[in-house]
Protein backbone atom coordinates (compact mmCIF):
# COMPACT_ATOMS: atom_id res chain seq x y z
CA UNK A 1 0.00 0.00 0.00
CA UNK A 2 1.51 3.36 -1.01
CA UNK A 3 1.93 6.48 1.15
CA UNK A 4 -0.40 8.33 -1.23
CA UNK A 5 -3.12 5.76 -0.58
CA UNK A 6 -2.64 5.93 3.21
CA UNK A 7 -2.91 9.73 3.13
CA UNK A 8 -5.99 9.49 0.95
CA UNK A 9 -7.69 7.09 3.37
CA UNK A 10 -6.68 9.18 6.38
CA UNK A 11 -8.10 12.31 4.78
CA UNK A 12 -11.41 10.57 4.11
CA UNK A 13 -11.68 9.26 7.66
CA UNK A 14 -10.65 12.58 9.20
CA UNK A 15 -13.14 14.56 7.14
CA UNK A 16 -15.94 12.19 8.10
CA UNK A 17 -14.95 12.27 11.79
CA UNK A 18 -14.80 16.07 12.19
CA UNK A 19 -17.87 16.84 10.07
CA UNK A 20 -20.24 16.93 13.10
CA UNK A 21 -17.94 19.48 14.77
CA UNK A 22 -17.61 21.69 11.70
CA UNK A 23 -21.34 21.80 11.15
CA UNK A 24 -22.55 21.67 14.76
CA UNK A 25 -24.25 25.07 14.62
CA UNK A 26 -26.11 24.19 11.43
CA UNK A 27 -27.20 20.90 12.97
CA UNK A 28 -28.51 22.74 16.04
CA UNK A 29 -30.42 25.09 13.76
CA UNK A 30 -32.04 22.18 11.92
CA UNK A 31 -33.00 20.57 15.20
CA UNK A 32 -34.75 23.72 16.41
CA UNK A 33 -38.45 22.84 16.88
CA UNK A 34 -39.43 26.03 15.02
CA UNK A 35 -37.91 24.69 11.81
CA UNK A 36 -40.64 23.46 9.47
CA UNK A 37 -38.56 20.53 8.26
CA UNK A 38 -39.70 17.52 10.24
CA UNK A 39 -37.26 15.90 12.59
CA UNK A 40 -38.16 12.51 11.18
CA UNK A 41 -37.23 13.61 7.71
CA UNK A 42 -34.02 15.09 9.06
CA UNK A 43 -33.09 11.83 10.74
CA UNK A 44 -33.71 9.96 7.49
CA UNK A 45 -31.67 12.53 5.57
CA UNK A 46 -28.73 12.32 7.96
CA UNK A 47 -28.83 8.52 7.97
CA UNK A 48 -28.91 8.43 4.18
CA UNK A 49 -25.99 10.86 4.01
CA UNK A 50 -23.92 8.75 6.40
CA UNK A 51 -24.73 5.62 4.41
CA UNK A 52 -23.79 7.40 1.21
CA UNK A 53 -20.46 8.51 2.64
CA UNK A 54 -19.78 4.99 3.85
CA UNK A 55 -20.50 3.47 0.44
CA UNK A 56 -18.49 6.14 -1.32
CA UNK A 57 -15.49 5.47 0.88
CA UNK A 58 -15.89 1.72 0.55
CA UNK A 59 -16.51 1.35 -3.17
CA UNK A 60 -15.00 4.45 -4.73
CA UNK A 61 -11.58 4.56 -3.15
CA UNK A 62 -8.87 4.09 -5.74
CA UNK A 63 -7.49 0.58 -6.07
CA UNK A 64 -3.75 0.41 -5.80
CA UNK A 65 -3.18 -2.55 -8.12
CA UNK A 66 -0.22 -4.81 -7.47
CA UNK A 67 0.37 -4.99 -11.22
CA UNK A 68 3.63 -3.77 -12.70
CA UNK A 69 4.10 -3.44 -16.48
CA UNK A 70 5.25 -6.55 -18.29
CA UNK A 71 4.34 -10.22 -18.37
CA UNK A 72 2.90 -11.95 -15.31
CA UNK A 73 2.56 -15.65 -14.67
CA UNK A 74 3.88 -18.62 -12.76
CA UNK A 75 7.23 -19.60 -14.24
CA UNK A 76 7.65 -23.28 -15.01
CA UNK A 77 10.85 -25.05 -14.08
CA UNK A 78 12.80 -26.96 -16.72
CA UNK A 79 11.65 -30.26 -15.23
CA UNK A 80 8.02 -29.11 -15.35
CA UNK A 81 8.45 -28.13 -19.00
CA UNK A 82 9.99 -31.52 -19.77
CA UNK A 83 7.11 -33.27 -18.03
CA UNK A 84 4.61 -31.29 -20.09
CA UNK A 85 6.58 -31.99 -23.24
CA UNK A 86 6.48 -28.38 -24.39
CA UNK A 87 8.81 -25.40 -24.32
CA UNK A 88 6.75 -22.69 -22.62
CA UNK A 89 7.89 -20.40 -19.84
CA UNK A 90 4.58 -19.85 -18.05
CA UNK A 91 2.01 -22.20 -16.57
CA UNK A 92 -1.63 -22.31 -17.60
CA UNK A 93 -4.60 -24.70 -17.33
CA UNK A 94 -3.99 -28.27 -18.57
CA UNK A 95 -6.11 -28.13 -21.73
CA UNK A 96 -4.08 -25.22 -23.13
CA UNK A 97 -1.02 -27.44 -23.50
CA UNK A 98 -2.88 -29.37 -26.19
CA UNK A 99 -2.76 -26.32 -28.47
CA UNK A 100 0.12 -25.56 -30.85
CA UNK A 101 0.77 -22.57 -28.59
CA UNK A 102 -0.71 -22.69 -25.07
CA UNK A 103 -1.18 -18.93 -24.72
CA UNK A 104 -2.77 -18.44 -28.14
CA UNK A 105 -5.72 -16.04 -28.38
CA UNK A 106 -7.63 -15.50 -31.60
CA UNK A 107 -9.99 -12.66 -32.42
CA UNK A 108 -12.34 -12.74 -35.39
CA UNK A 109 -14.07 -9.52 -36.46
CA UNK A 110 -16.91 -9.48 -38.96
CA UNK A 111 -19.12 -6.43 -39.46
CA UNK A 112 -21.63 -8.63 -41.28
CA UNK A 113 -22.34 -10.55 -38.07
CA UNK A 114 -25.03 -8.06 -37.05
CA UNK A 115 -27.01 -5.11 -38.34
CA UNK A 116 -27.63 -3.55 -34.93
CA UNK A 117 -27.29 0.24 -34.89
CA UNK A 118 -27.79 0.95 -31.21
CA UNK A 119 -31.57 0.65 -30.94
CA UNK A 120 -33.74 -2.40 -30.28
CA UNK A 121 -33.05 -5.94 -29.14
CA UNK A 122 -29.66 -7.07 -30.54
CA UNK A 123 -30.97 -10.65 -30.77
CA UNK A 124 -33.16 -9.51 -33.65
CA UNK A 125 -30.19 -8.19 -35.62
CA UNK A 126 -27.86 -11.22 -35.57
CA UNK A 127 -26.66 -12.91 -38.76
CA UNK A 128 -26.41 -16.60 -37.83
CA UNK A 129 -24.53 -17.77 -40.92
CA UNK A 130 -21.86 -15.10 -40.49
CA UNK A 131 -21.44 -15.94 -36.80
CA UNK A 132 -21.16 -19.63 -37.74
CA UNK A 133 -18.34 -18.65 -40.07
CA UNK A 134 -16.59 -16.68 -37.34
CA UNK A 135 -16.70 -19.61 -34.93
CA UNK A 136 -15.41 -22.03 -37.56
CA UNK A 137 -12.49 -19.75 -38.37
CA UNK A 138 -11.70 -19.02 -34.74
CA UNK A 139 -11.61 -22.71 -33.87
CA UNK A 140 -9.33 -23.55 -36.81
CA UNK A 141 -6.91 -20.70 -36.07
CA UNK A 142 -6.80 -21.52 -32.36
CA UNK A 143 -5.99 -25.18 -32.95
CA UNK A 144 -3.87 -24.89 -36.11
CA UNK A 145 -6.19 -27.19 -38.05
CA UNK A 146 -7.65 -26.91 -41.55
CA UNK A 147 -11.25 -27.89 -40.85
CA UNK A 148 -13.70 -26.87 -38.11
CA UNK A 149 -14.35 -30.52 -37.20
CA UNK A 150 -10.65 -31.22 -36.69
CA UNK A 151 -10.44 -28.09 -34.56
CA UNK A 152 -13.35 -29.09 -32.37
CA UNK A 153 -11.92 -32.59 -31.96
CA UNK A 154 -8.66 -31.09 -30.76
CA UNK A 155 -10.48 -28.93 -28.22
CA UNK A 156 -13.04 -31.52 -27.09
CA UNK A 157 -11.58 -35.04 -27.34
CA UNK A 158 -15.08 -36.42 -27.10
CA UNK A 159 -15.77 -40.02 -26.15
CA UNK A 160 -19.15 -41.72 -26.05
CA UNK A 161 -21.13 -40.86 -22.93
CA UNK A 162 -19.25 -37.66 -22.11
CA UNK A 163 -20.98 -34.31 -21.65
CA UNK A 164 -20.14 -30.66 -22.29
CA UNK A 165 -21.35 -27.83 -20.03
CA UNK A 166 -21.53 -24.38 -21.62
CA UNK A 167 -21.27 -21.68 -18.94
CA UNK A 168 -23.21 -18.63 -20.11
CA UNK A 169 -23.85 -15.39 -18.24
CA UNK A 170 -27.46 -14.55 -17.41
CA UNK A 171 -26.52 -12.29 -14.52
CA UNK A 172 -28.92 -9.55 -15.64
CA UNK A 173 -31.91 -11.90 -15.28
CA UNK A 174 -32.27 -11.46 -11.55
CA UNK A 175 -35.62 -13.00 -10.69
CA UNK A 176 -36.24 -16.65 -9.90
CA UNK A 177 -40.01 -16.20 -9.74
CA UNK A 178 -40.57 -14.71 -13.18
CA UNK A 179 -37.13 -15.18 -14.69
CA UNK A 180 -38.41 -17.60 -17.31
CA UNK A 181 -40.70 -14.81 -18.54
CA UNK A 182 -37.85 -12.28 -18.77
CA UNK A 183 -38.55 -10.09 -21.82
CA UNK A 184 -35.32 -9.13 -23.58
CA UNK A 185 -37.26 -6.94 -26.01
CA UNK A 186 -38.15 -4.65 -23.09
CA UNK A 187 -34.94 -5.06 -21.10
CA UNK A 188 -31.92 -5.27 -23.41
CA UNK A 189 -29.34 -5.50 -20.61
CA UNK A 190 -26.64 -7.83 -21.83
CA UNK A 191 -27.20 -11.59 -21.58
CA UNK A 192 -25.49 -14.20 -23.74
CA UNK A 193 -26.82 -14.09 -27.29
CA UNK A 194 -28.31 -17.31 -28.63
CA UNK A 195 -26.72 -16.94 -32.07
CA UNK A 196 -23.20 -17.47 -30.72
CA UNK A 197 -24.35 -20.38 -28.55
CA UNK A 198 -26.02 -21.90 -31.64
CA UNK A 199 -22.67 -21.85 -33.43
CA UNK A 200 -20.97 -23.61 -30.52
CA UNK A 201 -23.71 -26.27 -30.40
CA UNK A 202 -23.30 -26.77 -34.15
CA UNK A 203 -19.58 -27.38 -33.67
CA UNK A 204 -20.12 -29.87 -30.86
CA UNK A 205 -22.75 -31.74 -32.83
CA UNK A 206 -20.36 -31.95 -35.81
CA UNK A 207 -17.98 -34.14 -33.76
CA UNK A 208 -20.70 -36.42 -32.45
CA UNK A 209 -21.67 -34.90 -29.11
CA UNK A 210 -25.37 -35.81 -28.67
CA UNK A 211 -27.78 -32.94 -28.08
CA UNK A 212 -28.80 -34.30 -24.69
CA UNK A 213 -25.15 -34.24 -23.60
CA UNK A 214 -24.83 -30.52 -24.29
CA UNK A 215 -25.77 -28.59 -21.14
CA UNK A 216 -26.34 -24.83 -21.18
CA UNK A 217 -26.12 -23.37 -17.71
CA UNK A 218 -25.80 -20.44 -15.39
CA UNK A 219 -26.42 -22.11 -12.02
CA UNK A 220 -27.06 -18.76 -10.34
CA UNK A 221 -29.96 -17.80 -12.63
CA UNK A 222 -32.94 -19.10 -14.63
CA UNK A 223 -32.80 -19.35 -18.44
CA UNK A 224 -35.54 -17.23 -19.98
CA UNK A 225 -37.96 -18.55 -22.58
CA UNK A 226 -36.89 -16.24 -25.39
CA UNK A 227 -33.32 -17.50 -25.23
CA UNK A 228 -34.41 -21.13 -25.41
CA UNK A 229 -36.74 -20.35 -28.31
CA UNK A 230 -33.79 -18.94 -30.28
CA UNK A 231 -31.69 -22.08 -29.73
CA UNK A 232 -32.14 -24.21 -32.85
CA UNK A 233 -31.42 -27.55 -31.21
CA UNK A 234 -34.46 -28.31 -29.06
CA UNK A 235 -32.89 -31.37 -27.40
CA UNK A 236 -30.06 -29.65 -25.50
CA UNK A 237 -30.48 -29.42 -21.75
CA UNK A 238 -30.59 -26.40 -19.47
CA UNK A 239 -29.44 -26.38 -15.86
CA UNK A 240 -30.75 -23.50 -13.76
CA UNK A 241 -30.67 -22.22 -10.21
CA UNK A 242 -32.19 -24.62 -7.72
CA UNK A 243 -34.54 -21.90 -6.44
CA UNK A 244 -36.23 -21.82 -9.85
CA UNK A 245 -37.81 -25.26 -9.35
CA UNK A 246 -41.37 -24.16 -8.53
CA UNK A 247 -41.51 -21.98 -11.64
CA UNK A 248 -40.40 -24.42 -14.34
CA UNK A 249 -44.09 -25.20 -14.97
CA UNK A 250 -43.64 -28.01 -17.45
CA UNK A 251 -40.96 -26.38 -19.59
CA UNK A 252 -39.01 -29.17 -21.35
CA UNK A 253 -35.35 -30.05 -20.82
CA UNK A 254 -34.87 -27.78 -17.80
CA UNK A 255 -33.17 -29.22 -14.74
CA UNK A 256 -32.02 -27.84 -11.40
CA UNK A 257 -28.41 -27.64 -10.34
CA UNK A 258 -27.56 -27.39 -6.68
CA UNK A 259 -24.06 -27.31 -5.24
CA UNK A 260 -21.83 -29.97 -3.76
CA UNK A 261 -21.81 -30.45 0.01
CA UNK A 262 -19.22 -29.00 2.36
CA UNK A 263 -17.39 -32.32 2.67
CA UNK A 264 -17.31 -33.07 -1.07
CA UNK A 265 -14.00 -33.97 -2.66
CA UNK A 266 -14.64 -31.19 -5.19
CA UNK A 267 -14.60 -28.44 -2.56
CA UNK A 268 -11.59 -26.14 -2.34
CA UNK A 269 -10.73 -23.44 0.18
CA UNK A 270 -10.26 -19.81 -0.73
CA UNK A 271 -6.94 -18.13 0.04
CA UNK A 272 -8.90 -14.90 0.59
CA UNK A 273 -11.50 -16.25 3.01
CA UNK A 274 -11.84 -19.19 5.33
CA UNK A 275 -14.93 -20.30 3.45
CA UNK A 276 -15.16 -23.20 1.06
CA UNK A 277 -15.67 -22.96 -2.69
CA UNK A 278 -18.45 -25.35 -3.68
CA UNK A 279 -18.96 -25.87 -7.42
CA UNK A 280 -22.39 -26.40 -8.92
CA UNK A 281 -23.14 -30.07 -9.52
CA UNK A 282 -23.68 -29.50 -13.26
CA UNK A 283 -19.96 -28.78 -13.64
CA UNK A 284 -18.94 -31.66 -11.39
CA UNK A 285 -21.02 -34.02 -13.52
CA UNK A 286 -19.87 -32.61 -16.87
CA UNK A 287 -16.80 -34.00 -18.60
CA UNK A 288 -15.80 -30.77 -20.33
CA UNK A 289 -16.56 -27.06 -19.77
CA UNK A 290 -16.79 -24.21 -22.29
CA UNK A 291 -16.69 -20.76 -20.70
CA UNK A 292 -18.62 -18.09 -22.65
CA UNK A 293 -18.20 -14.62 -21.10
CA UNK A 294 -19.34 -11.42 -22.75
CA UNK A 295 -17.29 -8.33 -23.56
CA UNK A 296 -18.30 -6.18 -20.60
CA UNK A 297 -16.90 -3.68 -18.19
CA UNK A 298 -17.95 -3.74 -14.55
CA UNK A 299 -19.00 -1.04 -12.12
CA UNK A 300 -16.76 -2.29 -9.31
CA UNK A 301 -13.10 -1.45 -9.18
CA UNK A 302 -12.70 -4.53 -7.01
CA UNK A 303 -12.81 -6.75 -10.10
CA UNK A 304 -10.61 -4.42 -12.14
CA UNK A 305 -13.61 -2.81 -13.88
CA UNK A 306 -14.15 -5.84 -16.12
CA UNK A 307 -16.20 -9.03 -16.00
CA UNK A 308 -14.82 -11.64 -18.37
CA UNK A 309 -14.09 -15.38 -18.25
CA UNK A 310 -12.63 -15.48 -14.73
CA UNK A 311 -15.45 -13.40 -13.27
CA UNK A 312 -17.98 -15.52 -15.21
CA UNK A 313 -17.28 -18.44 -12.87
CA UNK A 314 -18.42 -16.42 -9.86
CA UNK A 315 -21.84 -17.66 -10.94
CA UNK A 316 -20.62 -21.26 -10.96
CA UNK A 317 -20.16 -21.74 -7.22
CA UNK A 318 -22.28 -21.57 -4.08
CA UNK A 319 -22.81 -18.20 -2.49
CA UNK A 320 -21.82 -17.47 1.08
CA UNK A 321 -22.45 -14.27 3.01
CA UNK A 322 -19.00 -12.95 2.16
CA UNK A 323 -19.04 -14.09 -1.46
CA UNK A 324 -22.38 -12.51 -2.22
CA UNK A 325 -21.36 -8.88 -2.18
CA UNK A 326 -21.41 -8.36 1.57
CA UNK A 327 -18.45 -7.32 3.66
CA UNK A 328 -15.66 -8.08 3.05
CA UNK A 329 -16.22 -9.57 -0.42
CA UNK A 330 -15.80 -6.32 -2.30
CA UNK A 331 -12.58 -5.28 -0.64
CA UNK A 332 -10.35 -5.05 -3.66
CA UNK A 333 -7.57 -7.54 -3.07
CA UNK A 334 -9.57 -10.15 -1.19
CA UNK A 335 -12.43 -10.25 -3.71
CA UNK A 336 -10.09 -10.46 -6.69
CA UNK A 337 -8.21 -13.29 -4.97
CA UNK A 338 -11.47 -15.09 -4.31
CA UNK A 339 -12.33 -15.01 -8.02
CA UNK A 340 -8.90 -16.36 -8.88
CA UNK A 341 -9.34 -19.13 -6.29
CA UNK A 342 -12.69 -20.10 -7.81
CA UNK A 343 -11.05 -20.64 -11.18
CA UNK A 344 -8.26 -22.59 -9.53
CA UNK A 345 -10.76 -25.09 -8.13
CA UNK A 346 -9.91 -28.41 -9.86
CA UNK A 347 -13.38 -28.67 -11.43
CA UNK A 348 -12.87 -25.47 -13.45
CA UNK A 349 -9.09 -25.63 -13.84
CA UNK A 350 -9.00 -29.20 -15.11
CA UNK A 351 -12.26 -29.38 -17.09
CA UNK A 352 -12.27 -26.07 -18.97
CA UNK A 353 -11.47 -26.81 -22.60
CA UNK A 354 -12.32 -23.52 -24.29
CA UNK A 355 -13.10 -19.86 -23.70
CA UNK A 356 -15.22 -18.06 -26.29
CA UNK A 357 -15.69 -14.39 -25.49
CA UNK A 358 -18.89 -13.08 -27.02
CA UNK A 359 -18.03 -9.62 -28.30
CA UNK A 360 -20.61 -9.40 -31.04
CA UNK A 361 -22.05 -6.82 -28.67
CA UNK A 362 -20.32 -5.18 -25.75
CA UNK A 363 -20.49 -2.55 -23.05
CA UNK A 364 -17.05 -1.31 -21.97
CA UNK A 365 -18.26 0.47 -18.83
CA UNK A 366 -20.80 -1.57 -16.87
CA UNK A 367 -22.15 -5.08 -16.66
CA UNK A 368 -25.81 -4.36 -15.88
CA UNK A 369 -26.77 -2.33 -18.94
CA UNK A 370 -27.54 -2.74 -22.66
CA UNK A 371 -24.71 -2.92 -25.19
CA UNK A 372 -23.31 0.24 -26.72
CA UNK A 373 -21.79 1.41 -29.99
CA UNK A 374 -17.99 1.61 -29.76
CA UNK A 375 -15.97 4.51 -31.15
CA UNK A 376 -12.99 2.19 -31.63
CA UNK A 377 -15.13 0.23 -34.10
CA UNK A 378 -16.35 3.25 -36.04
CA UNK A 379 -19.44 3.82 -33.86
CA UNK A 380 -20.59 0.25 -34.39
CA UNK A 381 -20.79 -2.75 -32.06
CA UNK A 382 -17.51 -4.66 -31.63
CA UNK A 383 -18.77 -7.61 -33.72
CA UNK A 384 -15.78 -9.64 -32.53
CA UNK A 385 -15.40 -13.10 -31.04
CA UNK A 386 -12.47 -14.10 -28.79
CA UNK A 387 -11.07 -17.64 -28.71
CA UNK A 388 -8.58 -19.11 -26.26
CA UNK A 389 -7.99 -21.84 -23.73
CA UNK A 390 -5.66 -19.97 -21.38
CA UNK A 391 -8.33 -17.95 -19.50
CA UNK A 392 -5.89 -15.29 -18.29
CA UNK A 393 -4.47 -14.65 -21.75
CA UNK A 394 -7.96 -14.54 -23.25
CA UNK A 395 -9.10 -12.06 -20.62
CA UNK A 396 -5.93 -10.02 -21.22
CA UNK A 397 -6.84 -9.47 -24.86
CA UNK A 398 -10.46 -8.67 -24.00
CA UNK A 399 -9.22 -6.15 -21.40
CA UNK A 400 -7.08 -4.46 -24.04
CA UNK A 401 -10.11 -4.10 -26.30
CA UNK A 402 -12.02 -2.48 -23.43
CA UNK A 403 -9.04 -0.29 -22.56
CA UNK A 404 -8.76 0.87 -26.14
CA UNK A 405 -12.36 2.04 -25.91
CA UNK A 406 -12.52 3.66 -22.46
CA UNK A 407 -8.94 4.07 -21.27
CA UNK A 408 -6.90 2.71 -18.40
CA UNK A 409 -9.79 2.30 -15.93
CA UNK A 410 -9.89 -1.38 -16.92
CA UNK A 411 -7.16 -3.36 -15.14
CA UNK A 412 -6.44 -7.05 -14.88
CA UNK A 413 -6.71 -7.35 -11.12
CA UNK A 414 -8.39 -10.76 -11.04
CA UNK A 415 -6.21 -11.87 -13.93
CA UNK A 416 -3.08 -10.90 -11.98
CA UNK A 417 -3.93 -13.22 -9.10
CA UNK A 418 -4.99 -15.98 -11.48
CA UNK A 419 -1.63 -15.67 -13.26
CA UNK A 420 0.15 -15.99 -9.91
CA UNK A 421 -1.74 -19.25 -9.34
CA UNK A 422 -0.50 -20.63 -12.64
CA UNK A 423 -3.76 -20.30 -14.58
CA UNK A 424 -2.21 -18.39 -17.48
CA UNK A 425 -0.31 -15.37 -18.73
CA UNK A 426 -1.30 -11.77 -18.05
CA UNK A 427 0.08 -9.25 -20.52
CA UNK A 428 -0.99 -5.93 -22.06
CA UNK A 429 -0.36 -5.21 -25.70
CA UNK A 430 2.14 -2.55 -26.75
CA UNK A 431 1.51 0.54 -28.87
CA UNK A 432 1.42 -1.66 -31.97
CA UNK A 433 -1.17 -3.91 -30.34
CA UNK A 434 1.26 -6.82 -30.15
CA UNK A 435 2.33 -9.10 -27.33
CA UNK A 436 5.51 -10.89 -26.29
CA UNK A 437 4.15 -14.14 -24.84
CA UNK A 438 0.48 -14.12 -25.78
CA UNK A 439 0.24 -15.64 -29.24
CA UNK A 440 -2.28 -13.10 -30.52
CA UNK A 441 -3.88 -13.75 -33.89
CA UNK A 442 -6.28 -11.13 -35.18
CA UNK A 443 -8.50 -11.94 -38.16
CA UNK A 444 -10.66 -9.24 -39.74
CA UNK A 445 -13.09 -10.76 -42.22
CA UNK A 446 -13.92 -7.26 -43.48
CA UNK A 447 -10.44 -7.01 -44.98
CA UNK A 448 -9.28 -10.54 -45.68
CA UNK A 449 -10.37 -13.96 -46.86
CA UNK A 450 -9.39 -16.58 -44.33
CA UNK A 451 -7.03 -19.34 -45.41
CA UNK A 452 -6.21 -21.84 -42.63
CA UNK A 453 -2.93 -22.69 -44.37
CA UNK A 454 -1.82 -19.05 -44.38
CA UNK A 455 0.71 -18.00 -41.73
CA UNK A 456 -0.64 -14.91 -39.99
CA UNK A 457 2.04 -12.19 -40.35
CA UNK A 458 0.89 -10.41 -37.19
CA UNK A 459 2.01 -13.28 -34.96
CA UNK A 460 5.04 -12.40 -32.86
CA UNK A 461 8.14 -14.43 -33.61
CA UNK A 462 9.88 -13.92 -30.27
CA UNK A 463 7.61 -16.22 -28.30
CA UNK A 464 8.85 -19.09 -26.19
CA UNK A 465 6.25 -21.54 -27.46
CA UNK A 466 6.65 -24.19 -30.11
CA UNK A 467 4.67 -23.22 -33.20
Amino acid sequence: MTIKYVVYKAANISTFAISPILYSEKIKLFLNPDIKLSKLFLVVLVAASIAGLFLLARYNNPIIPPIEPGVHGKVLTESEQEELGINTQYATIPAAYDLPSPHRVVTVHNSNSSTWEGVGNPNNYMNQSEIDKMVDIGIMELTGTTSPQDGWRKIIPYKSGESVAIKVNFNNNWHYTNGFYFNDDLDTSMLNYAAVVNSVIKGLRSIGVPSENIWITDPSRPVHDQFRERIYDKEVKYYVNENSGPYIEGRPNIFLSGYVSDNSEYVSTSTAYSEKIKPAKVFVNATHIINMPQLKGHGFKTVGRVTLSLKNNFGSVSYTADAHGRSPAHNADSFAKLLADINNNPVFRDKTRLVIGDGIMGNPNVNTAPPTLWKSFGNKPPETLFFGVDPVATDSVMIDYIRREVGSQAIGLVEFYAAELGLGVLESWNDQEKYTYIDYRSIDLDNQTYDPLYVNPTVNKNQNEIE
